[in-house]
């Protein structure tokens, strides 16, 4: 089973018996939370990495494309553009970087493109 393979910064997969899971990066600030009250003289708790399930994908070839595709969109959907070009310009890096991450895996005889 794989586990926790880097797809982008903030999105990594795993598998079980049946699935992909998409693993999406999130930053923990205790100071930020409702109930966080300091405590006097003490260090506040450090800023932590964790990372959460939020989708579920077959394991097959088709799941693993609809992965791939889910991750770009959900990059693009959280990048902050305004505009379609905006959309444009951050759709082909999150496609680079996944490309990237790819081939660097892969040995120097293959590379992988993904339609953009």
């Amino acid at each position: 089973m794989l586990n926790n393979v880097k797809i982008t910064a903030n999105y990594a997969l795993k598998t079980d018996d049946r699935n992909f899971i998409v693993l999406q990066r999130k930053i923990v600030d205790p100071t930020k939370a409702p109930g966080y009250k300091p405590i006097e003289g003490a260090e506040p708790p450090p800023i932590r990495e964790r990372w959460d399930e939020v989708a579920f994908y077959p394991l097959t070839t088709t799941g693993l494309t609809a992965l791939i595709d889910s991750v770009r969109m959900r990059t693009v959907a959280e990048s902050g553009a305004r505009d379609l070009a905006q959309m444009i310009v951050a759709f082909r890096e999150t496609t680079a970087e996944i490309i990237a991450a790819i081939n660097a895996g892969l040995s120097p005889e293959f590379s992988v493109s993904l339609g953009a």
